[in-house]
């Protein structure tokens, strides 16, 4: 009598699409075919847990001012060269963190215990272990919390189906042209661009996107051409941080004077209304001022507020609203 040959499912959380063989796992170190099931391997083991100010993730116009608890379980889709968090998300190094299983109910306690006003899945890449993230965003949205994604972007068609109703704020990374994802990355451009325009038009969500900029990778062409990529999928918000060295990207930090260039281009050249500086000694860069009037709303001291002038999410003198999410956050600051 003939066996049945076991199944060699497709995942559908991110856009490799890995075909895994019955024990196996895909490109992400966590996602196995057990019995011609894919399961998360870590369910529920995070590796890190910590209380974050909500401007580290970055964002700038998602409840300024207050705390998140973010969270991270082991696993990337990436095999990014300049990774700033590769003991957690490269699987060679998997071993060599301990975890600790944390069911989505206590994650709701201990936001409470520390008044965050958010839950942020991040620090390593959610898309891989979306299973938990999603049970976990479903106990907080009904307890009345909020809940951020801080993500590669690279989710697949059905993924983002799952995610977009349960996430409130989403940071993605657009790390460079598809040249560079390919070189630096092992994946492609097309599906970050593809996913960021719905969510960008989604009306109750607010998205922020993040380019970490190599000076001797990128250039100030590119950086502006990105930029444009973005405005046209109706980016508002744009994060250009600093690199600085890691893993096995060892080529000195960017410096503050290519950061500045490529951020006065891009204030010149695209259509950007809020464009900021990260991983920046400077102070340009990290203040919130109307784009109708120019009125400086918020300022900021590396990821603290200092004054937050926002009235109701609008502008106190013009009265245009902004964008993003800041009613009831007026005058919360983190000194």
């Amino acid at each position: 009598m003939m066996s049945t040959p076991m199944t060699t499912p497709c995942c559908d959380f991110c856009e490799h699409h890995c075909a895994i063989a019955p024990g196996k796992r895909g490109r992400c170190g966590i996602r196995e075919n057990r019995d011609g099931t894919i399961v998360t391997v870590n369910y529920g083991e995070l590796v890190s847990l910590a209380v974050d100010p909500i401007e580290k993730k970055p964002l700038y116009h998602f409840l300024p001012g207050t705390g998140t608890l973010s969270l991270a379980l082991h696993g990337c889709n990436f095999t990014c060269n300049f990774c700033q968090n590769y003991s957690i998300s490269q699987k060679e190094f998997f071993d060599r963190r301990s975890t600790e299983a944390v069911a989505p109910a206590d994650i709701v306690a201990a936001a409470k215990k520390h008044r965050c006003e958010s839950v942020s899945f991040t620090y390593s890449e959610p898309t891989v272990w979306q299973d938990y993230m999603i049970e976990t965003a479903r106990h907080v949205l009904a307890a009345g919390l909020r809940t951020v994604m801080v993500t590669n972007g690279y989710f697949t068609d059905e993924a983002l189906t799952r995610l977009l109703p349960l996430i409130d704020a989403f940071n993605i990374d657009l790390k460079g042209d598809d040249d560079f994802y390919r070189v630096q990355c092992g994946a492609t451009q097309t599906p970050v661009l593809r996913n960021i325009a719905p969510i960008a038009a989604d009306p109750d969500t607010v998205l922020e996107v993040t380019t970490l900029v190599i000076e001797g990778s990128h250039t100030a062409d590119m950086v502006v051409a990105l930029g444009k990529e973005l405005a046209e999928r109706g980016v508002t918000v744009w994060h250009l941080s600093a690199y600085h060295p890691s893993f096995r990207m060892l080529r000195p930090a960017t410096t503050e004077n290519f950061l500045s260039n490529i951020y006065e281009r891009v204030r010149a050249e695209t259509l950007i209304p809020y464009v900021y500086l990260g991983n920046s000694r400077t102070t340009e860069g990290n203040d919130t001022r109307c784009a109708a009037c120019g009125l400086l709303l918020i300022t900021r001291k590396w990821l603290s507020i200092q004054n937050n002038i926002v009235k109701d999410g609008h502008c106190p003198s013009c009265h245009r609203p902004l964008y993003g999410s800041f009613v009831g956050t007026e005058n919360v600051n983190q000194d």
